[in-house]
């Protein structure tokens, strides 16, 4: 008995469980966020990462990639940032991304809300998520 074509069919619905979800919420969905602090966004993303960790495993590659993954994006956002200028940071959300002409806050607010505010976050649940890992020992 096959086991790949049953798992493929499983994972195939659920991807389009999911995907037809995101696609029903729309950008504006992808904000919605949980008292946890969890956008929809945020899980889509960690979805992505498991699924690069998973394919590393079964390519006999790294899985510590979602590391390589992690640096790499930084550095890329890195080098994109230090090309703008003051006058770039202050305009509006909807001058990078056109097709969402409502929304005029500058874009410094968001590159604010997902670096160092955001890794304060996560330095933060991480920094729980050790304390509570080694009480458990």
């Amino acid at each position: 008995m096959t086991q790949i074509k049953p798992l493929l069919e499983r994972i195939d619905s659920a991807w389009s469980g999911l995907s037809d979800l995101v696609a029903k919420l729309g950008p504006d969905g992808l904000m919605a966020s949980a008292a946890d602090g969890w956008a929809v966004k945020d899980h889509l993303v960690h979805v992505a990462a498991w699924e690069h960790s998973l394919l590393g495993l079964i390519k006999g590659q790294d899985r510590l990639a979602a590391l390589k993954y992690f640096r790499d994006s930084h550095e890329q956002l890195s080098i994109a940032l230090g090309e703008l200028t003051d006058a770039d940071l202050e305009k509006p959300y909807s001058h990078y991304q056109p097709s969402d002409p409502d929304d005029k806050r500058p874009v410094l607010g968001w590159v604010a809300g997902n670096t160092y505010e955001h890794y304060a976050e996560h330095v933060d649940w991480i920094n729980q998520l050790i304390k509570e890992s080694s009480a458990a020992r």
